[in-house]
């Protein structure tokens, strides 16, 4: 896996280039990075991950067999390969350089795993990725933003997105870990923004809400308009499509857990009353009107 600079598309490499040429180029776009469009149509060196910068990637993402792993900008295919040979997950990598996806190929068949891995050669911006349920990129900033409009367009709610070195520029993380170097996680959210109808079954009887929600990324607030007043969502939580907040109303609390279903509805079950025993019960809400765009 290896940064890469774009300003139209991921722009050609020079494989020729000298290690220390390489370092030295990385270390000035590093410089760069604070400065928003300041990257040309330069070629790009290969600089690939180190094994523990591939594997804190992995396991941050939390890998598994049933995952589909997607690098974008997939160098030599080691992260590919990692994910299917240490982790037991599928493998996709996008590579722009035709050399280097001939070699990514040859190595996943050194390394016993070609039958669970595949590389393209393609641009980052147009590839087919939809499916996978981790997203890693070692990509730097102005490529890394540009990508964001599509990651969150096109990927499934609760699908994990690993950046090595450079996050999104206004996402925040839902978590980061430095390890030698730093890696961002970030959970794609469900679209939740907007007015709710929300049903409820607690103790006193089958209750019914207008519910409405802001969101920015996975940040969400609002509350549900009863008669005579306003219950703000205390506690507000969406990671990828499992959302949770607490509404207070006459003393009594109510925590509301549960998953985002496409676009339209979403439920769970509710805890009702104090103690290690609340009474318990289901709730729906199916939306009604749509907010803005998130972010």
């Amino acid at each position: 896996m290896t940064p890469h600079i774009n300003s139209s598309s991921q722009g050609g490499r020079s494989l020729a280039l000298a290690c220390t040429s390489a370092i030295a180029f990385f270390f000035a776009a590093r410089a760069l990075a604070a400065t928003p469009g300041a990257f040309p149509d330069i070629p790009t060196p290969y600089l690939p991950s180190t094994r523990v910068a591939v594997d804190e990637m992995l396991r941050l993402a939390g890998t598994g067999p049933d995952d589909l792993v997607a690098d974008l900008g997939s160098g030599d295919g080691r992260v590919v390969i990692a994910a299917a040979r240490d982790y037991g997950a599928r493998g996709l990598g996008i590579e722009l350089d035709p050399k280097l996806v001939a070699e990514s190929e040859a190595n996943a068949r050194q390394a016993g795993v070609a039958e669970r891995v595949e590389f393209r050669q393609g641009d980052v911006l147009v590839a087919d990725y939809r499916a996978a349920t981790i997203v890693t990129l070692y990509l730097l900033p102005n490529l890394v933003d540009r990508l964001k409009p599509r990651l969150l367009a096109e990927l499934k709610p609760g699908t994990r997105i690993v950046a090595h070195d450079y996050g999104f520029s206004d996402w925040k993380p839902d978590r980061s870990v430095v390890i030698s170097k730093t890696y961002h996680l970030y959970l794609v959210p469900a679209a939740v923004a907007g007015r709710w109808r929300l049903h409820a079954a607690l103790p006193d009887g089958e209750r019914e809400f207008d519910f409405e929600l802001e969101q920015r990324y996975q940040e969400i607030r609002g509350g549900a308009r009863v008669a005579g007043g306003y219950l703000p969502a205390f506690e507000a939580r969406l990671a990828g499509d499992r959302i949770a907040f607490v509404l207070v109303e006459d003393g009594t609390s109510y925590r509301f857990e549960g998953r985002v279903q496409g676009t339209l509805s979403m439920e769970g079950t509710v805890r009702s009353g104090p103690g290690r025993n609340p009474a318990e019960g289901s709730w729906r809400a199916t939306r009604v009107l749509r907010g803005g765009d998130e972010g």
